[in-house]
């Protein structure tokens, strides 16, 4: 279920208080338990690791998978030091979740709340309510100005909280919000009014918290007028307005309070003075989310080695797929060109050849493991020494055992779909395919078909089969099939035993890093590889790539016939582990 889609009273909770995360009252909003030992996201994050990159990767990705249900425009998120761009990024501080491995629940926790926040205030376009207070901003002395932008900040953030009060991410909202309502009276001046202090009240009192019993006496009508802005704010939420129509709405809440309020508080004491908004700006200085009285801190930054394998980590079912071929190649090595996973939902229409269907399904299933089923206490068969006694009874003494094929092979077809693959060959390439998905299908076989091509610069690689239906692409480009390679073999289910990789080209790689180092990854991950080059005249040019891993076909309309002699040469000579190259039959060098 998707975590948006969860009521708080959805959730379980033990019966004993020690153990709850969250106390929930029928009729009432749901509260978290600071003093419990598990998090709210105990509940959900299970894909936990005590290696620190996998872990980090793990925290990352379920950070944005959070945020995503949140709506469009949450913006990137990302670790400091991993974002070229930092500026359109929500940077998290890694000095939160590094030191312990898998991250305590809590500090997932917070770490939620905190994205959250900042992912809904740029969903709200909290930055064009800052635009649209400039002008008036500049009207305004320097101390008017440090004190109307801290009732802003506050503002929005109660604002924003509350747009979440009664969803399921209002509870991580709360954890941030209470760590960061840390109140010391040790640092306001006694019986001395603080425009840090007056907020801060104003902040918890919203949410249901009383910081401290005494204050002083110019707080309470103050309060009362921050008290009816947050109440406008709140029906600012209700409003059908549009997003920026809401911006321009809170905006002038937020002059008409300051007209009310500017003058009793001009002689307050001000301990934070730094802005949260310089007019006129790039971008907000607004960051992470910290208690008022306290000045932002310099983020800290990973480890170049460490972001390195968490890109890598997070590249597997990532779109971008380049850190996981520079993890092979190299990072400094300058012939890695950008990859990217796109699959098209062309729909492919293959023309099915039965009789080749059906030499294939013989070819598996001879050279298939078998599975021996014993049936015991027939009445006819081989006799049974452990059912003789049965004989006097009733005669079912006897026993058959039967011989089943195992089919469960691992095969992935690797397409070259660049530009010289149109017309008649990628027809024949996309009839193949059908024909091999037929001859294994309703089995525990696995076929993966993917096809790799160039656009603009990037090599893309696409999927072939998804759902059990059959897709294709629009071949065009150059020929990047040392990347492909290492990508397909990279995607290759790691918990199966005889992992074949069948590399269909017409044509020499051209593109990205050499051949040589998707076939070393191959070798290193005991991969089979076998590389079937299709009606190309300059041989020796792909030998000097492909070396003992390649085979030759003079026309695409052989290439049906060597398949099948692809399959049952490997699976004979390889013993189920494919240790030797098979040779085609007919056309082969």
């Amino acid at each position: 279920m998707a975590i948006n889609a969860i009521r708080p009273n959805q959730i379980r909770t033990d019966k004993k208080p020690t153990d709850q995360a969250l106390v929930c009252t029928p009729g009432k909003r749901p509260t978290f338990s600071l003093t419990a030992d598990n998090g709210i996201s105990a509940y959900w994050r299970k894909n936990t690791s005590s290696v620190e990159s996998v872990e980090l990767a793990n925290l990352l990705r379920a950070l944005r998978k959070v945020t995503g249900h949140l709506g469009a425009n949450a913006g990137r998120i990302e670790y400091t030091g991993m974002s070229g761009k930092a500026e359109n990024a929500i940077l998290i501080d890694p000095e939160m979740v590094m030191g312990r491995y898998p991250v305590p629940e809590k500090k997932v926790d917070d770490l939620i709340g905190r994205v959250v926040h900042e992912a809904l205030r740029r969903i709200e376009w909290s930055d064009h309510t800052w635009k649209t207070l400039e002008p008036a901003m500049e009207k305004m002395s320097p101390l008017g100005k440090v004190v109307f932008q801290k009732i802003v900040r506050t503002g929005e953030s109660i604002y924003l909280d509350q747009r979440l009060e009664n969803t399921v991410f209002g509870l991580y909202t709360q954890v941030a919000r209470n760590k960061a309502m840390h109140y010391d009276p040790r640092a306001f001046a006694k019986n001395r009014p603080c425009v840090d202090e007056l907020l801060l009240i104003w902040w918890a009192r919203e949410f249901g918290n009383v910081p401290g019993p005494d204050m002083p006496s110019e707080y309470p009508p103050l309060l009362k007028d921050l008290k009816l802005l947050a109440s406008n704010l709140k029906s600012v939420i209700k409003s059908p307005a549009g997003v920026t129509k809401r911006c321009e709405q809170r905006a002038s809440l937020y002059l008409d309070a300051w007209e009310k309020m500017q003058d009793r508080m001009a002689d307050w004491k001000i301990i934070d003075k730094h802005l949260y908004w310089v007019p006129f700006s790039k971008g907000s200085a607004v960051g992470k989310t910290h208690a008022p009285e306290q000045a932002p801190k310099q983020q800290g930054k990973l480890d170049p080695v460490l972001i390195r394998e968490i890109e890598t980590e997070l590249s597997v079912d990532a779109v971008d797929m380049t850190p996981m071929i520079r993890s092979v190649v190299g990072y400094e090595n300058e012939t890695v060109v950008p990859m990217s996973r796109w699959d098209f939902n062309i729909p492919s229409h293959p023309v099915v050849d039965r009789k080749m269907i059906s030499r294939l399904k013989a070819i598996f299933s001879h050279y298939a493991d078998r599975n021996l089923i014993v049936s015991r206490g027939l009445s006819s068969g081989r006799i049974d020494h452990r059912r003789l006694f049965r004989a006097h009874v009733n005669g079912r003494c006897f026993k058959t055992i039967d011989s089943v094929p195992n089919m469960d092979w691992g095969v992935t077809l690797l397409i070259d779909a660049s530009g010289s693959m149109r017309g008649n060959k990628w027809q024949m390439v996309e009839d193949t395919v059908a024909n091999i998905h037929k001859a294994l299908t309703g089995y525990q076989n696995r076929l993966f078909a993917w096809a790799y091509f160039e656009v603009n610069g990037i090599c893309m690689i696409s999927r072939l089969i998804q759902k059990n239906r059959l897709f294709s692409v629009p071949p065009a480009g150059q020929t990047a099939s040392g990347q492909a390679i290492i990508a397909a073999a990279k995607m290759m289910p790691a918990n199966i035993k005889r992992n074949l990789l069948i590399h269909i080209t017409d044509g020499e790689s051209n593109f990205g890093c050499d051949v040589s180092f998707g076939i070393a990854y191959c070798r290193q991950q005991k991969i089979h590889l076998i590389t079937l080059g299709c009606g190309y005249k300059s041989r020796d040019a792909m030998k000097n790539q492909y070396g003992r891993t390649i085979q030759f076909i003079d026309y695409f309309e052989q290439l049906p016939k060597a398949m099948e002699s692809l399959f049952k040469w490997a699976f004979l000579y390889g013993g189920g582990r494919f240790s030797k190259t098979p040779k085609i039959g007919s056309g082969h060098a």
